[in-house]
């Protein structure tokens, strides 16, 4: 149930947000990825809902972010207390991403940084 929940909530709504984010990034950006493709999210995020703060350290920590699925747990992090949560609880979240992302056509490249 928690799973489920996870899912339909901020855990899997901020992965399906990601990966539609670099869905019409790319295709208005071909080669678009690592810190110029997260840097372009996070503008985008906050031009909805506005959060100086959380903006102004996500783009603090946006070259050394890997993945991105790095991107969103830390935008979790900032937003939603991701690592509050136990190890068991931040390893099924991770699943949760993960698996969005690679379902919504994001090539594993970007969601899990260059290897």
């Amino acid at each position: 149930m928690m799973k489920w929940l996870a899912r339909k909530g901020a855990v899997g709504g901020t992965a399906r947000w990601a990966a539609q984010g670099y869905e019409s990034l790319s295709t208005e950006n071909p080669g678009i990825s690592g810190p110029e493709l997260y840097r372009a999210l996070i503008h985008v995020r906050f031009t909805a809902l506005p959060n100086a703060d959380q903006e102004q350290f996500l783009m603090s920590i946006a070259d050394q972010v890997i993945g991105l699925r790095g991107l969103v747990v830390a935008i979790l992090t900032v937003e939603a207390g991701f690592t509050e949560n136990t190890p068991q609880n931040q390893r099924m979240f991770m699943e949760i991403i993960d698996e969005e992302l690679l379902k919504h056509g994001v090539p594993r490249d970007i969601a899990f940084g260059q290897s």
